[in-house]
């Protein structure tokens, strides 16, 4: 029986649980990675350059190796292979306090994207799994120079596999790699990356190189990249504002325009939320008006309102602007928040929103589970 390899027996031996891992970060960076002398004068790929950026719950690496070799090579999309593995975990969240072992293979033959089990579980909510997807260009590709990948290597929409091009490496070039690392949870896969060194092994055709990724520390607290757009004009009025050029309008007496829903607004989970905005409510208006907040779970096979997550304010000063501010938190398995403003019971009435505002405390209270 061949002898485990160093490396081998550190990434198959789970680190103590933590928020992030640095115990096994330490000693992942001493193992050396440099090619054997046997094979130093094979086809390989060196590191030039390397950055590792959060984004969001997941991950982005970019890098730029150079090609040693003796000759060029043409490297066809099958001949693009990726592996990458290690213990991940995140103490913010309950399922994932304890490391467990993701391992994603990338072969070019079956697309450029491979996905690891982390929890297998028969419910969607407590699943979770780690995709790794990878992209690789060249210097020469017109109009890329340090920046995005060229056209033909992004995806073409929400989920789909980028096409990769076909490189061709000149000896001394420089080729460009980008790996994408997805949290994969419904609940706490925008948020919460998954912590832990993970161990890359890259090959384009005859040629590889290997790394250890510091993936272990967050580099900020994720929140969603979202804001409620402007209502359309027809439901807009520039006679009344407390922050010009107009108001959000609502008239019982036109049909439709006695209610107004804002679309969805993706939320993080048990997050401390402050809502406040200003309504003037018409004199003589003979209805309820109030504003409601709803809050639902929306995963890829199920949609389901959280009843505890209902708010619903009536807005009883007339004639004159209100501020209203509501703190509240977000349920623990929330990922979407709706509000509503309406005027119910008669036909007869008229009011106005202006300065709405969402926005997360997270200053001194961060979210948990």
């Amino acid at each position: 029986m061949s002898k485990p390899t160093r490396l081998s027996f550190l990434m198959k031996n789970p680190p103590r649980p933590s928020h992030c891992v640095p115990a096994a970060l330490a000693v992942l960076a001493c193992v050396s990675l440099a090619p054997s002398a046997h094979a130093v004068d094979a086809p390989r790929l060196t590191v030039v350059q390397r950055s590792v950026d959060q984004d969001q719950g997941g991950w982005l690496v970019n890098y730029r190796v150079r090609y040693h070799g003796a000759a060029g090579m043409v490297v066809t999309p099958t001949e693009v292979t990726a592996k990458v593995e290690g213990w991940v975990s995140n103490s913010r969240v309950a399922a994932h306090a304890v490391p467990r072992w993701s391992s994603a293979v990338i072969s070019g033959a079956a697309g450029l994207s491979g996905t690891a089990d982390v929890i297998t579980a028969a419910s969607d909510s407590q699943r979770c799994r780690e995709r790794a997807a990878v992209q690789v260009w060249t210097d020469d590709t017109p109009d890329v120079l340090g920046g995005p990948p060229p056209a033909s290597a992004k995806p073409t929409s929400a989920g789909a596999e980028p096409r990769q091009p076909i490189l061709s490496v000149a000896p001394g070039a420089v080729v460009r790699v980008r790996l994408r690392l997805e949290h994969l949870h419904d609940v706490y896969g925008d948020y919460d990356p998954l912590l832990g060194a993970r161990a890359l092994e890259l090959r384009l055709g005859t040629a590889s190189f290997r790394d250890i990724l510091p993936l272990d520390r967050e580099q900020y607290f994720a929140l969603p990249r979202s804001a409620w757009p402007v209502p359309p004009e027809e439901r807009r009025d520039t006679r009344y504002f407390v922050s010009g050029p107009d108001s959000l309008h609502l008239e019982a007496h036109v049909p439709g325009n006695q209610y107004y829903r804002f679309p969805d607004r993706p939320v993080r989970y048990a997050t401390k939320m402050r809502l406040s905005y200003w309504y003037l409510v018409a004199n003589g208006t003979e209805g309820e008006c109030h504003a409601r907040i709803s809050q639902s779970k929306d995963t890829p096979t199920s949609w389901k309102i959280l009843a505890e997550g209902g708010d619903d304010q009536y807005l009883t000063t007339v004639g004159r602007w209100v501020k209203v501010e509501r703190v509240f938190r977000t349920e623990p398995e929330a990922t979407l928040l709706t509000l509503d403003f309406r005027i119910s019971g008669s036909e007869v009435g008229e009011m106005w929103i202006d300065d709405i505002r969402l926005e997360p405390l997270v200053g001194s209270q961060q979210a948990g589970p």
